[in-house]
Parts: structure tokens; C-alpha cells; sequence
């Protein structure tokens, strides 16, 4: 975590829970509160702040812009609220609650995490680990936590700093950092309130903040959705069916997945069954933006024979797809993907890429981001979508990276995924759309989601609140879980995994990942995940 190299002397402001400071962010520059010309006014438990000019240079200069910090404390905490004004444009306004003892950071999926003395930045919203919903709690020596939430209405990106002191790492400052959005830049920034208190237990703030969710986002429940198939609501197992890798290693052609479908259905009934198909198109990834069935896989006619198969034995099929990720080489990639690429808040397009052959160096250069708010590219996935359903009748569209927030002046690719999961309804409504990865938002677009990970270490979106997600939605197994023979992760860069085998959990699907002779090698290891199924559908299911 990066740090300012000095201390400047921010006007601070006496509260039950401790000091609090504001920093104002704007793309040129960092300022602070001018302590010569505040206007402070108290009345009952609300204090409100006037600054008519704002410091820089670590408090040596002064230069236009204000800020209006208004603090309500209470039995129940704080509540701050700040309005900002520069002429340069916010970025992002920071309110810091100082001198704190330093503890465990809490309410993440992944459990607690430790603050090293560098201290630690944990951001929202995030997908796969980190935070789902702008929440995050600080442990106390004493056992009680300092809770920070965000009633924000709408999804825009946070960041909760934990920052110990060099001279005394056991004191710490918890910083809330609250960014503008990139698409709707402006001189002015309402801040969306920031709520914290102290509790000696975390569920009833959590109860509190997932009501305001539900509201703010319209979260419907899991068993009034009609994006829903019924035989979803039968599903016990989901078997993640490898294909072909990047480099065009074989794991399991169409024939093979069939084989292993029949397999499994001496096993467990087959109508429990979700076959999810990673790298059917092809060499993974390397042609994201131009999907169909691959001559090496089968071909149309061993794809036909695969999703009929599976149908006979009761099954349901459904390939991945991506909603945001296109190669440049592609014809036309110009016109359907080039202008809508993702944009940092900058104005510049992120760089990098996974390592996809052992290169060791994360930048194949070939893949590019694009942002499904993007009319174009939203269109031309929508149709190769629906063209292959009604070709080939899966049962389901994986739609991958589909959690992804990016901050992007050109549009929100929250309210992006949605317009293309409802192109994809409009032409297919009885398709099912699944997604990879989960925040608290996306929980009435999308009702089916992988699980996240920590480097490849599973996280699951039902914690640290179960009510919040399983009431809305299911998980199963990240590509990246490895199968139970080999540790492999089939197709995914990740290349091997020791965790291989998910909790029975509600909002949790048991998930199998089978890469070439898995069922063979190891079918000890596999009996215990379809047990696992079987224990799901006797207490969660009909």
C-alpha cells in the first residue's frame, strides 16, 4: 500500500468513535480541509463543518474549493455526509476515522484478515473476494468491532484503508474512500452517507444493511424469480466439463463429455445435473468474441450429439461465453469492440493479461476488455448467444467475468451486463444466464454465479451474511477448483488446485470438475462430491 512520505495536519473533529478528518481527491492533486476559514456549528449531536477554501502541498498552500462535512453521533454512531466542491473535478473524497486501535479487518467472504504493519487496502465492489457490498468491520481488543457502510444507491467503487502509524503500528486510521463516477464527471460530489458504529456483534448491522440493499438494488427472492428454470430448481450438481486449453490440449472432446454425463447417472439422478462447458469452443479464450463448436471437439454434429444425449438422460447443458473479453485479430473487431474497450477512469485502456502458456510474463496482448455497455459488442455476443441456442437447445449461457466493475468513463458495466443479459431474454426466454462471480448488485440480474476465489482458494458469496445472497441466489465451484484425481484445473490458468471439493451449503451447488480420466483415477474422491450432491437435494430441494 502506498502512503504520503509526511504528516499533514488535516483539520480533525471531535466524535463518540474518535477523531475525523476529510481529504478531497481530484485527478490533479490531494487537499485538504483550510483550517483558517472553517465554519463550525453544533446543535444536539449534529455537527456541520464549513470550508470555503481547501490546502495543498501537505496544508503550505491554499487554493480554491470547499467542502460541507456534516457529523450526526448518536447512541447508534455516526453518520457523515460530505458535499465537495473543485474546480479541477472530484475524484474521490476520503473520510478518515483516526486513531483506532489496529485489529483484524472483518466481513469479508474469505473471513478476517490480518492488518500487516504496511497496513491494508480492501475494495468494493469485487467479485471474487474482498467486498461484495460496501461494508467493512475493524476489530477491537476488547472484541467489539468498528463497522464502516456505505448507503450508496448505486454501485460505485470504494476503498476502506486500514493504516497503521509508522512510530506505534497498534493505532491505526480507517479511511473510507468514496469515488465519483467516471461516466458523469462534474466540479461537485454529493458523497453517498458513510455510517459507522461500534457493535459487540456483527449480524444486526448486517441485518440493517442488507434491508437497505434490497431495497436500493431490488433483490428479488430465489423462489419468485422467473429468470429461474424449474429444472434449475432441481439441480444438486453441476460438472464442469473441460475442452480444449489455450494451447489446444484436448481434455475432453463432446463424445467424452457425454461419456462422462452417462457415467455420472448411474450415480445420481441425471435430471440433477448441470453440465457447465468450459473451452467448447475451442482453444480457451484465444477467440473470445467468435464463438461456435470446435472441428477438434466434434465438430456440429458430435456438439448435436452431446447436448441430445444429455437431454435423453434428463441432464441440462450449458456453455461459457464471454461478456466482455474479444480478440483483437477478429474481423471486424474494429468496428463491433475497439470503440467500446474498457476505460480507467483516466481515460487510459488497463493492460495485461493471464499467463496462458507457461511464458511467465502476463501480457499476451492479443485479448482485449470491452465494456458490454458498449452497444455493438453487447449485440453481436447477444447474437451468437441466440443463434446457437436455437441451433443446438442448450439449456444455459455462461457469461464470463461477468462481476467485473470498472470505473469507466465511457459507461457502467453494471447496468452494460444487464442490458445484455436482457438481449440475450429477449431472444432466448427460456434460456438460463449464469455468470462468473458475485457483488451484491448484480443479485437481481443474474441469479446463478460461480463462487469467487483467493488465489485460487475458494470464497463464497453467502458469507459474511447468508441472508443477503442465498435469498436472492446459487454458487457453484470457480473454474479454477481442481479436479479430484490431478489437482487440475482443466483449462484455467491456474494450472493446478488443491481444492477440489465445495461445503453443503443452501446457497452452494456441489460442483465437479472432470478433465480427461478423472472418473477413473480417482472414483473414491468423486463419490464423495456426488454424496455431497444427494445431501443438497434432500434438504434443499423438492
Amino acid at each position: 500500500m502506498h502512503d504520503l512520505s509526511f504528516r499533514w495536519p488535516h483539520p480533525r473533529f471531535v466524535t463518540s468513535l474518535g477523531p475525523v478528518s476529510v481529504r478531497v481527491h481530484t485527478g490533479e492533486n490531494v487537499y485538504g480541509l483550510d483550517p483558517d476559514v472553517l465554519r463550525v456549528d453544533r446543535s444536539g449531536g449534529t455537527t456541520t463543518i464549513v470550508s470555503e477554501g481547501l490546502t495543498w502541498a501537505g496544508g503550505e498552500q491554499r487554493g480554491p474549493g470547499s467542502v460541507l462535512l456534516r457529523i450526526v453521533d448518536d447512541t447508534d454512531g455516526l453518520r457523515v455526509e460530505v458535499r465537495a466542491a473543485h474546480p479541477d473535478g472530484i475524484r474521490c473524497v476520503a473520510v478518515v476515522l483516526h486513531d483506532q486501535p489496529t485489529g483484524d479487518v472483518t466481513a469479508l467472504r474469505e473471513g478476517d484478515l490480518p492488518v500487516p504493519a504496511t497496513g491494508r487496502v480492501v475494495t468494493y465492489p469485487n467479485g471474487w473476494f474482498d467486498l461484495a457490498t460496501p461494508l467493512l468491520g475493524l476489530r477491537r481488543p476488547d472484541g467489539d468491532v468498528t463497522v464502516a457502510r456505505s448507503l450508496d444507491g448505486e454501485v460505485r467503487s470504494k476503498r476502506f484503508a486500514v493504516v497503521p502509524h509508522f512510530d506505534d503500528p497498534t493505532v491505526c486510521d480507517f479511511e473510507l474512500i468514496a469515488d465519483t463516477d467516471a461516466a458523469r464527471p462534474g466540479p461537485e460530489f454529493e458523497v453517498p452517507a458513510w455510517e459507522l458504529r461500534r457493535a459487540d456483534e456483527l449480524a444486526s448491522v448486517l441485518a440493517a444493511h442488507t434491508a437497505h440493499l434490497r431495497e436500493v438494488h431490488d433483490l428479488p427472492s430465489w423462489a419468485e424469480r422467473s429468470d429461474v428454470p424449474a429444472w434449475l430448481r432441481r439441480t444438486a450438481l453441476v460438472v464442469s466439463l473441460h475442452g480444449m486449453h489455450f494451447t489446444g490440449k484436448v481434455f475432453l472432446d463432446y463424445d467424452g463429455m457425454l461419456d462422462v454425463l452417462r457415467r455420472l447417472a448411474d450415480q445420481i439422478e441425471p435430471d440433477r445435473i448441470l453440465a457447465y462447458l468450459p473451452g467448447w469452443e475451442g482453444r480457451y479464450y484465444r477467440w473470445y468474441g467468435r464463438f461456435d463448436v470446435d472441428e477438434r471437439l466434434g465438430g456440429a454434429a458430435g456438439f448435436h450429439r452431446l447436448v441430445d444425449g444429455a437431454h435423453e438422460l434428463g441432464a441440462r447443458v450449458m456453455p461459457m461465453f464471454g461478456a466482455n473479453v474479444a480478440a483483437r485479430d477478429l474481423p471486424g473487431f474494429e468496428t463491433w469492440a475497439a470503440p467500446g474497450q474498457l476505460l480507467n477512469p483516466s481515460g487510459h485502456t488497463p493492460i495485461g493479461s493471464v499467463d496462458w502458456d507457461a511464458s511467465r510474463h502476463f501480457d499476451h496482448s492479443w485479448g482485449a476488455l470491452v465494456n458490454p455497455s458498449y452497444e455493438p459488442w453487447r449485440r453481436r455476443i447477444a447474437e451468437q448467444i441466440n443463434r446457437l441456442h436455437h441451433e443446438y437447445e442448450f439449456d444455459g449461457a455462461f457469461l464470463d467475468i461477468s462481476a467485473m466493475y470498472n470505473n469507466d468513463p465511457r459507461g457502467s458495466t453494471t447496468e452494460g451486463l444487464r442490458a445484455l443479459v436482457d438481449l440475450i431474454r429477449a431472444g432466448s426466454p427460456d434460456l438460463l444466464i449464469a455468470g462468473e462471480a458475485w457483488f451484491d448488485a448484480l443479485g437481481g440480474i443474474i441469479p446463478l454465479v460461480q463462487a469467487g476465489h483467493r488465489d485460487t482458494v475458494p470464497t463464497f458469496h453467502d458469507q459474511p451474511d447468508p441472508e443477503l445472497f442465498t435469498v436472492s441466489n446459487r454458487s457453484f465451484g470457480h473454474v479454477c477448483l481442481g479436479d479430484p484425481a490431478h489437482g487440475s484445473t482443466g483449462v484455467h490458468e491456474a494450472g493446478w488446485n488443491a481444492h477440489w471439493r465445495l461445503p453443503v451449503r443452501e446457497g452452494v451447488l456441489p460442483t465437479l470438475t472432470v478433465v480427461d480420466d478423472t472418473l477413473t483415477a480417482a472414483p473414491d474422491r468423486v463419490a464423495l462430491i456426488v454424496q455431497d450432491a444427494q445431501e443438497y437435494a434432500a434438504k434443499y430441494l423438492s
